[in-house]
């Protein structure tokens, strides 16, 4: 069994933390010796420290270690880093997230790491910069890259389009989707949360640019005047929510939008929407769309990153362009009017999801692929 360090930018309540847990946890049922490695989270966006102690993982906070730009605070991070994989000498270290994946990677083999890894939940907006700063990260992400023994992807587009950066090269990529613990997500575990609205809207999703969810309340409006009754929760925290709040009331929508904040659990609010919808302009895989499939809930998605790759347009959900408010009111407007299309699809989503995106898949793919890079480590 291995010895393996799970390095996070932080353990915010949002997908990628979310992962990491529901990894690490699979991988010391497996009998593995893991720890996961954090550093500080942003106003807003809740912690799941508490949350890996009860399930039992080892943590390790990093205050160093945060998501902002900080030449000090950067070099604190490093340092700390390479500290603690010289004292701990993990036999592979798995990163996930820009900055700790450029600094976990760094410090991995500056410390003699054998194995080191990274998985891409997404494009990284600022990576794409045409600016100084964007030119900067992709340089940093591509020596990065060249310090691993493999770059995990969790979807196709998200592979292409960082080696269309110069990011890595493509045999470095490995396609592992997230998975989800599907007996968790099983409809019939799961009442609803006590939330209302004929018809009730629903998005699941951080209170950050990347989601659009400006979009979806834009959408609003024509909705309202063809169904009177419907409301739309949005279940997250983040930055956006005064700017989401002074937009609710500029359109009127006080008593049409609640902002719910977060929760430690998701699947009571996505087992009450009549409609799950994900607006985002970027997503990497999309990890509540996934819980809602599983779920048996109809999904409208705008159609970006690895969405298309978890759905099909009009067989397990409803895709529209992204970046436009007017088609989300009209996807949702035609979900609406014909229910029996809706069950067909939440239907066909769920069989998907039992087929596609079982935790334990995941898990068995990483742990192949830390396998064979150990084998190639001891082979060195």
């Amino acid at each position: 069994m291995a010895r393996i360090l799970q390095l996070v930018t932080r353990l915010a309540v949002r997908g990628v933390p979310r992962h990491v847990l529901d990894l690490s946890e699979g991988l010391r049922h497996r009998g593995h010796q893991v720890e996961i490695v954090a550093g500080q989270s942003e106003p807003g966006e809740g912690e799941l420290w508490e949350e890996a102690r009860q399930r039992g993982i080892p943590t390790t906070f990093l205050p160093a270690l945060r998501r902002p730009l900080s030449p000090a605070a950067d070099a604190a991070a490093f340092a700390g880093l390479w500290r603690h994989l010289a004292r701990t000498r993990p036999q592979l270290v798995h990163t996930h997230i820009s900055k700790a994946g450029v600094l976990g990677r760094l410090a991995a083999r500056l410390a003699g790491v054998p194995v080191v890894l990274h998985t891409y939940h997404g494009q990284v907006e600022e990576v794409e910069g045409r600016g100084p700063q964007g030119r900067l990260l992709r340089a940093a992400e591509a020596l990065a890259a060249s310090c691993s023994d493999a770059l995990i992807a969790v979807s196709a587009d998200t592979a292409a389009g960082l080696q269309a950066l110069g990011v890595g090269r493509a045999g470095q990529y490995r396609l592992i989707r997230n998975g989800i613990d599907l007996e968790r997500f099983a409809p019939q575990a799961t009442p609803p949360a006590p939330v209302t609205g004929s018809p009730l809207l629903g998005s699941v999703a951080s209170l950050t640019p990347e989601k659009g969810l400006e979009l979806l309340i834009a959408a609003l409006p024509s909705l309202a005047a063809m169904h009177p009754l419907l409301r739309l929760c949005i279940v997250g925290e983040g930055p956006l929510r005064p700017a989401l709040e002074a937009q609710i009331r500029a359109l009127g929508l006080e008593g049409r939008v609640d902002l719910a904040g977060n929760t430690p659990d998701v699947r009571p609010y996505l087992r009450a929407f009549d409609l799950v919808v994900t607006p985002s302009r970027r997503e990497g895989q999309g990890r509540v769309l996934m819980e809602a499939l599983a779920l048996g809930r109809p999904v409208l998605a705008a159609r970006v990153g690895g969405i298309p790759e978890l759905i099909e347009h009009g067989q397990q959900g409803w895709l529209v362009p992204p970046e436009d408010p007017e088609a989300l009111g009209q996807g949702a407007a035609h979900l609406l009017a014909n229910p029996g299309l809706c069950a067909a699809l939440a239907q066909r989503g769920r069989q998907r999801a039992l087929r596609e995106f079982g935790l334990d898949t995941m898990i068995a793919q990483v742990e192949a692929l830390y396998a064979e890079l150990l084998g190639r480590a001891g082979a060195r």
